[in-house]
């Protein structure tokens, strides 16, 4: 276990790029939501989408500028 936890946190940036890959997924699924709304229902989804859509950008936004703007050396 104590092998495990090492190794997790060798990885460089493991946070971010958790991060990333769960808004990606997240606003694809909400993307194939909107449409099925769309195919289903014919009204236009747009105004829901762009919420969603805008809350996960910002979301990433403020990871890539924490990430950047951070003071911690990296060790290599």
């Amino acid at each position: 276990m104590r092998k495990l936890f090492h190794a997790i946190r060798a990885i460089p940036h493991l946070f971010a790029k958790l991060i990333v890959i769960w808004c990606v997924t997240f606003a694809s699924g909400a993307s194939l939501w909107s449409l099925r709304i769309l195919s289903h229902t014919g009204h236009n989804p747009a105004s829901l989408l762009g919420i969603i859509l805008a809350f996960f950008g910002g979301e990433l936004l403020l990871l890539s500028l924490k990430t950047t703007l951070s003071n911690r050396k990296e060790e290599m």
